[in-house]
């Protein structure tokens, strides 16, 4: 029997790799003959090219960047191939992730840019990057991905005709902006490929000061308002919703340069890394999480690994320290829902205790029944 092991992300700085070990003892002790198989998870700061680096490989490029409140920094990419290009995949985390905005006042967030990410970008077409993967987190930056578009060029002048200097969110004065050197610097052979990631696994950190509802209504009037002026210069078809965080997804910017947008990035690296044929290669998929719910079925790892075995009718057990009965029909993704009865006060040698006893516990039950 093949047993297939991939946690998902867990908060509270717990390693989902340890978890998958602890997954994986419990199997082998009660199943010795076991074929075992733990999928690639990282607890990186690298984020989701740190995972591509660790299934088809890559190297690592260095680079000095302005991080979204203008502090020199420097941070890395990866360059791979995706089908047979070289590719530069970037997480958004190191330059616009919410954990840089701890203890920053309103004021600072107000003025944020993401103009770094632009960079990496730049830094990437420089080299002779065509290919581009651009994975965006969550953030508390606001400027609608306006930063990112001026450090490829694009000039973004106020309503008195004067250009807004870099360094500070353009979107509050922003009234006219000019794509022409966007364009030609990123020409036809340049793709852009943005992976949205809409996990609520990993909470929000407590002290960041987020916007105002005052602070929020203005930067998103504003981003209508500028959208609907570039959509009629360059006859884009691009509309920004209102309240819906449309001013901090960013991906709203890279849809004015033609960028394909995926609304997963997990579900898009499955695919280019040969992950979901392996998937689909298991009698038994063994997924964990810390918390199974309506929101959390949200996670690109629990719910697209889930979704990917239901559909080869694979049997798919979640571990999980806890459950709430409010995540509606995602439960048929599930074979079965193991708890692990963990608390917040457990160390890390009782969690792989628990994890290695309920996996175990898991294989006992399956060879019960076969």
């Amino acid at each position: 029997m093949k047993f297939i092991i991939a946690p998902g992300k867990y908060s509270n700085n717990v390693s989902s790799a340890k978890i998958g070990q602890a997954i994986y003892s419990g199997i082998s002790r009660a199943m010795p003959q076991a074929q075992i198989v733990t999928m690639p998870v990282t607890d990186s700061k690298d984020g989701m090219p740190a995972l591509v680096a660790q299934t088809i490989g890559g190297q690592w490029e260095e680079l000095s960047f302005f991080d979204a409140f203008w502090q020199n920094r420097q941070g890395r990419y990866l360059v791979t191939k995706v089908d047979n290009q070289d590719t530069a995949i970037m997480d958004s985390e190191q330059v616009v992730g919410v954990d840089l905005a701890k203890e920053k006042s309103r004021n600072e967030l107000f003025h944020a840019t993401s103009y770094g990410l632009g960079e990496f970008i730049m830094d990437a077409v420089s080299d002779g990057l065509r290919n581009i993967v651009i994975c965006l987190g969550k953030t508390a930056v606001a400027d609608g991905g306006l930063g990112a578009l001026q450090a490829l060029g694009a000039k973004i002048y106020d309503e008195d005709g004067k250009l807004i200097p870099e360094g500070e969110n353009p979107l509050i004065n922003a009234y006219k902006v000019d794509l022409d050197d966007v364009y030609e610097l990123l020409g036809r052979r340049t793709r852009i490929t943005v992976l949205l990631n809409y996990s609520t696994t990993k909470k929000l950190v407590d002290t960041v000061n987020y916007l105002n509802e005052t602070q929020r209504g203005f930067l998103e009037d504003n981003l209508v308002f500028i959208t609907e002026k570039i959509n009629q210069k360059y006859n884009l078809d691009i509309h920004p919703m209102p309240h819906s965080d449309s001013i901090k997804t960013l991906a709203g910017a890279f849809a004015m340069i033609d960028a394909r947008i995926f609304r997963s990035s997990f579900e898009w690296i499955v695919k280019v890394t040969g992950m979901d044929e392996t998937i689909r290669s298991a009698n038994v998929l063994v997924t964990a999480t810390d918390k199974i719910s309506r929101e959390s079925m949200h996670d690109d790892v629990l719910y697209h690994l889930s979704r990917i075995a239901e559909a080869s009718k694979i049997p798919t057990f979640a571990l999980c320290n806890s459950f709430v009965d409010d995540f509606q029909s995602y439960e048929q993704l599930f074979t079965g829902i193991f708890s692990t009865q963990m608390t917040e006060y457990d160390d890390e040698m009782t969690m792989f205790e628990n994890y290695e006893s309920v996996s175990n516990q898991l294989v006992r039950t399956l060879k019960a029944f076969k």
